[in-house]
């Protein structure tokens, strides 16, 4: 490939909810097969990459050389995994490199970067995402350290704060946000499309409700029943949607299938004297959204389910500053750990150079005992370069010398000591 993992840098590219909007977003996004295109083009730009993908957002994480240098070529790759015209369509990427891009993922991990604070779901998905990179073998060092950091702040987050409290998720705000627009009147009873944890979060929301009943719907009808049987309320196959329809107060649609399926046709058995919310919470979405242009029917997507401003505020002043806390502390480790392994590569070529010469001098003086010739030859090592190491540590972390003299350095260490036999005899040799 050509590029050092040694001295790459982080960056994470992506949308989300804050740069595009619902309609934008499921054209972009990734579904399994899209995935392994866009990652068996991307692999030939970047060492090492993972793919967040919830809802509300899409985030390359890649360590390479020149993050900025493969922007487009990644966006024209992802264009064509999802089959748009690389020509003329580009998502509207965000990019933040180095520490931003560390706290932008650790964000997420933390629910700081979704629609609902603090999504109970999110950490969950970050770690579907690193699961899926490790399985297609894109995961390195680096993205191994800083996927384990984000899933340790997430957990610290959960633990630590308030942040998750109530198990606040898009399912459940689209619950709340389905029950505020049904009409005066009207049933209480909602058909629940897909048990997937988004769908099952909103129906379980739902059948907590007073007075509300819910019909749980999915593609593998024995996990809707088995769901179901959580709350005592009625089970089905998707294909049975029809049939609950004319007594259904509301629909929240939240499945896996790849697009639209739930339009005109499929409406067609509601009661048309009556208002019919219908929630789309699919990405991409599963309810045409012409569906909105017939008479009684209130369509939502993602973009419309918020959480009520008075809980944010509160979760704002009594979490966030301390979930924010422990973002610095655990993006601040990962760097301190890359600086360390920086300066380790640096300094290796001299480190062996040392162990060599020192394990010689030792087996002069102690010829029968080569475990602790050993032993004694790196700590000898270790005591020598331990100034240099702190030394380069940091200039890295303080960002006294550039990275451009940094690579001389580590470059003019390489030149200086690898492949340069250490001096040969014995000590008496030179005496």
């Amino acid at each position: 490939m050509g590029m050092s993992h040694e001295h790459g840098r982080l960056a994470v590219i992506g949308l989300d909810f804050r740069t595009a909007r619902v309609e934008v977003r499921e054209r972009w996004a990734l579904d399994d097969q899209a995935l392994a295109a866009l990652r068996a083009s991307a692999l030939r730009l970047v060492p090492e990459l993972v793919v967040i993908r919830t809802c509300n957002r899409t985030d390359l994480v890649t360590w390479s050389s020149d993050p900025e240098s493969h922007l487009d070529a990644l966006g024209r790759a992802w264009a064509l995994a999802v089959g748009e015209d690389s020509r003329d369509a580009t998502p509207p990427l965000h990019l933040l490199q180095g520490f931003s891009g560390t706290r932008h993922l650790l964000r997420i991990a933390a629910g700081l970067e979704s629609q609902i604070l603090g999504d109970i779901h999110i950490l969950g998905q970050v770690r579907r995402a690193y699961r899926e990179a490790q399985a297609s073998g894109s995961v390195g060092p680096h993205l191994h350290r800083l996927l384990d950091a984000a899933i340790r702040a997430g957990k610290r987050v959960r633990r630590e704060t308030e942040l998750m409290a109530g198990h606040r998720s898009v399912g459940s705000e689209a619950a709340r946000h389905l029950l505020e627009q049904l009409p005066d009147g009207a049933p209480r009873r909602i058909v629940v499309l897909g048990a997937g944890k988004i769908g099952s979060h909103a129906a379980r929301a739902l059948a907590a409700t007073p007075g509300v009943e819910v019909v749980l719907l999915n593609r593998t009808r024995d996990r809707a029943v088995d769901l179901a049987a959580e709350w005592g309320g009625e089970a089905g196959g998707l294909e049975e949607l029809s049939q609950h329809l004319p007594g259904a107060g509301g629909v929240l649609v939240a499945t896996g299938a790849p697009g639209a399926w739930v339009d005109h046709r499929v409406l067609a058995a509601r009661a048309p004297a009556r208002t019919l919310p219908v929630v789309d919470l699919s990405m991409p979405r599963n309810v045409a959204p012409d569906v909105a242009l017939l008479p009684g029917i209130d369509l939502s997507d993602l973009d419309d389910v918020h959480p009520e401003t008075a809980a944010i505020e509160e979760a704002r002043q009594d979490a966030i500053p301390r979930a924010e806390r422990i973002i610095e502390d655990e993006a601040s480790d990962f760097h301190e750990w890359v600086a360390a392994s920086h300066a380790r590569a640096a300094l290796r070529p001299l480190q062996e150079w040392v162990v060599e010469i020192c394990r010689r001098e030792v087996s002069f003086v102690a010829p029968d005992n080569g475990e602790a010739a050993e032993r004694a030859a790196r700590r000898i090592a270790a005591r020598v370069l331990s100034r240099p190491m702190m030394a380069m540590r940091s200039m890295r972390s303080t960002g006294s010398v550039s990275p451009e003299q940094q690579l001389l350095l580590s470059r003019t260490l390489q030149q200086l000591f690898s492949d340069v036999p250490a001096p040969g005899g014995s000590p008496s040799d030179s005496r």
